[in-house]
């Protein structure tokens, strides 16, 4: 059984400020215009989390950009510290942490990773699943947090869109499939044309799609003429230089389909058949077979037809 931590005033020169457990290794320490403000106006209500090591120093749990403040905007020598201790059961850790951290609402998608990435190597798959996964809104289910935690791989830029929004979780898993510089490339477009997890969805798929048939990669596809000349377009709104990306990868995937199936549905009706006989096709032209199908009331009828040609 752990004793309950202590709030004390620490000398700021005696914490060590290495970035262990943070959950934001994708954002730069020093606090942002919104925080710097509320520090301001109220002061540093939150206190870090520290931890007392054998030699007496501190280690930094939580509050990186609150110790930040403290030592360069407000010029304090010593700040207010929760003080867990030393030897804690990796379960009790880092549930500090991520109570610390819920502060202000559900961790994000990038958060919930890096979480989840800190007690893989601390704690068994279902202790954490049981445990953690529920607290951070997700379902009981190990393979979430190997899902999860693959997010972690991702470049910094594009952590830093998930964590503040721009780029959904489940987009984010399908740029995990491409090349660095394919994810990339789609990420600032994500940005520069401000899409909704829908449209971006979309045109991740439409230019990946595109890309392996014209065997090239999607950062290539995209400095294709066409794509510089809508994006770099000087009276066009975002709004339009989005439709247009959109319906200039629609139409180059699927263009050749939409010919082939008005060509194909005019040869079916030039053939004037029954009303119980329907001519198909492969799916999207792969194949040159065409499929022949006969309606029959009951089975009855089928049988009798099945039988009359059998016999011929």
């Amino acid at each position: 059984m752990f004793s309950h931590p202590q709030f004390q005033y620490i000398a700021i020169a005696s914490i060590n400020t290495s970035p262990s457990w943070t959950l934001h290794p994708f954002l730069d320490i020093p606090p942002g215009p919104v925080l710097i403000q509320s520090f301001e106006e109220s002061g540093i209500l939150h206190p870090p989390i520290v931890q007392q090591t054998d030699n007496g120093s501190f280690n930094l749990i939580c509050g990186q950009r609150r110790l930040y403040a403290a030592r360069h905007y407000f010029r304090q020598v010593s700040l207010a510290c929760l003080v867990i201790q030393s030897a804690l059961p990796p379960s009790a850790f880092f549930l500090f942490i991520l109570t610390d951290q819920q502060t202000n609402g559900l961790l994000s998608p990038m958060e919930a990773a890096f979480f989840l990435h800190y007690c893989l190597d601390k704690m068994e798959e279902k202790q954490i699943a049981e445990l953690f996964l529920p607290r951070l809104g997700y379902k009981k289910q190990t393979a979430l947090i190997h899902k999860l935690t693959r997010l972690t791989a991702l470049e910094q830029i594009i952590q830093q869109h998930i964590h503040a929004g721009l780029i959904s979780d489940k987009t984010a898993f399908e740029l995990l499939t491409l090349s660095p510089e394919d994810r990339l490339s789609l990420a600032l477009l994500f940005d520069y044309l401000q899409l909704g997890s829908g449209k971006q969805n979309r045109l991740l798929m439409l230019s990946r799609d595109l890309a392996l048939r014209s065997h090239t990669t999607i950062s290539s596809l995209l400095k294709q003429q066409e794509f510089l000349e809508v994006l770099t377009h000087q009276e066009m709104n975002v709004p339009q230089k989005s439709h247009l990306i959109l319906e200039l990868l629609q139409k180059q995937v699927y263009g050749r389909s939409i010919d082939a199936e008005l060509e194909f549905k005019e040869k079916v009706k030039k053939l004037q058949l029954p009303g119980n006989y329907e001519i198909t096709h492969s799916l999207n032209f792969e194949k040159d077979e065409v499929y022949l199908t006969e309606t029959f009331p009951d089975w009855e009828s089928c049988q009798k037809h099945v039988a009359r040609n059998s016999s011929k």
